[in-house]
């Protein structure tokens, strides 16, 4: 099967949206483009309608998108439905994917060895995903919010980006919800 026909997943979205959301920041894209970009970007099934909306910019659909592949994860999506966790996850398993429909989930990141990038797509309806890191690190957020709320905080003293830090990079979509970092 030619790999443009493949299926993508919620997190070849994030990274297209991504990818949309500096193309606006560079003045590559005005608003009205970008917005009508990351709505079809959400609504792609597969490579082949995914790929047409990177083309025109400079790091394309193959740097972002690399196979079209859907993503795979070592670890299974935690599911939240009325009730609340917390978890502390392994960096090396692989991304880590939450997924909350009126409840809470508490992912713990602040014990994140240096040089370690985490992949997190948190997914929020109706309910609250809370994101902890400890200061220093690179937190690059690309999720979006719809009737939503994302949100940083800063617990004490503030602390710059350390040279080597880890790195969470934090996609997915809150509807009706709250996705919030805390810092510290």
């Amino acid at each position: 099967m030619h790999e443009l026909k493949l299926r993508i997943s919620d997190v070849d979205r994030d990274r297209a949206a991504a990818a949309l959301h500096t193309a606006v920041s560079e003045g590559r894209l005005t608003w009205p483009e970008h917005e009508e970009r990351v709505g079809r970007v959400y609504s792609a099934r597969t490579g082949a309608e995914l790929a047409p909306l990177l083309a025109d910019l400079p790091q394309g659909a193959q740097s972002v998108l690399p196979a079209f592949a859907p993503a795979v994860s070592a670890t299974p999506p935690v599911k939240v439905f009325l009730s609340k966790i917390r978890r502390r996850p392994d960096p090396s398993s692989g991304p880590q994917q939450v997924e909350v429909t009126l409840g809470a989930a508490v992912i713990d990141l602040r014990d994140l060895p240096a040089g370690s990038v985490v992949d997190v797509v948190a997914n929020s309806t109706l309910g609250k995903v809370e994101v902890f890191i400890a200061p220093g690190t690179n937190l690059i957020d690309t999720g979006t919010a719809w009737l939503g709320k994302r949100s940083t905080v800063l617990r004490g003293r503030g602390t710059a980006v350390r040279p080597g830090a880890a790195v969470v990079r934090l996609g997915g979509h809150s509807v009706l919800g709250h996705v919030r970092v805390t810092i510290g």
